[in-house]
């Protein structure tokens, strides 16, 4: 690697719904990790669960995140260059369609937006975005529990989704 590459390697996780023991698994199942976003339904795991991995992370609440004074449904992040929209993804309709949610990653000129909430995974290149659900470590509604891995270097964006298993 020369000193001009610039590579980060990012866990997403997303709808823990209070089981740390497969969040935990996740996170492990992952290997080494520059830092770690949740997308809500339980973003409190993140915090109780990086005690043991003392990771940089972000998250933010989603719609069962009740009591989440102060923590934001929508947030950017501007890591290595990338603007990455991170949401849970409950307010714009993604059960149904991703298009008000390419919209909104429109609107916030994001290369990667992160949403959770339907428990599935999906992975989707829309014009230059990518679009990611790392489905959910605990309660899926596809195969298995999920998470994904974003490495970012330089200009490349590879994702890679995981399943984890019981």
């Amino acid at each position: 690697m020369t000193w001009s590459e610039i590579s980060v390697r990012i866990g997403v996780v997303s709808d823990s719904h209070g089981n740390l023991y497969m969040l935990d698994k996740a996170i492990a199942s992952m290997g080494e990790l520059d830092m770690i976003i949740h997308l809500g339904d339980n973003y409190k795991d993140m915090i109780k669960i990086n005690q043991k991995y003392n990771k940089p992370i972000e998250y933010v609440a989603g719609n069962n995140d009740f009591i989440a004074s102060g923590v934001k449904r929508d947030k950017v992040l501007l890591i290595e260059g990338k603007r990455i929209f991170i949401t849970h993804g409950h307010k714009y309709g993604v059960y149904n369609s991703l298009n008000d949610i390419y919209f909104k990653g429109l609107e916030e000129n994001a290369d990667i937006v992160l949403f959770g909430h339907t428990h599935k995974q999906c992975v989707e290149r829309q014009g230059e975005m990518i679009l990611l659900n790392p489905g959910s470590t605990s309660l899926p509604r596809d195969s298995a529990p999920g998470c994904a891995v974003l490495d970012i270097k330089n200009d490349d964006i590879d994702v890679q989704l995981m399943r984890i298993k019981y």
